[in-house]
């Protein structure tokens, strides 16, 4: 599968590899870029120190649960510390969804009285 056609699709699995090689897949939302996937994540997420660890990662299309629905296809993931190019793209493409998930997270903060976490954006191209 493409990058392109993973990019229109709604979710996304990424799979990153512990020391050990044990898989670990997590769901998330994805906006396409110029042949590239794009996903934000935060900052001190284990997915993020696996990829800073080791940038080689598997994608494969899934449900919001994470229950792949296609082929996975190896690919190779950096971390980026701009986020304005994915938050654009990715309220672009899910719409209210993505901005009431924003206005809920940043609630919820406000009233547990945290910090906003640093957030990464993870370019992923398949290879």
């Amino acid at each position: 599968m493409s990058s392109a056609e993973l990019a229109k699709k709604r979710f996304i699995s990424i799979t990153t590899f512990k020391r050990d090689g044990t898989a670990v897949s997590t769901p998330v939302w994805v906006a396409g870029d110029n042949g590239s996937l794009l996903v934000i994540s935060e900052a001190d997420s284990w997915k993020v120190k696996r990829i800073r660890r080791d940038g080689h990662v598997r994608v494969a299309p899934c449900s919001a649960r994470g229950a792949v629905r296609g082929e996975p296809v190896d690919a190779d993931a950096t971390i980026e510390d701009e986020t304005a190019a994915v938050e654009k793209l990715l309220a672009r493409k899910y719409g209210w969804m993505y901005r009431s998930y924003m206005r809920f997270s940043a609630l919820t903060r406000k009233l547990r009285r945290r910090p906003a976490p640093r957030g990464v954006t993870i370019r992923i191209t398949p290879r």
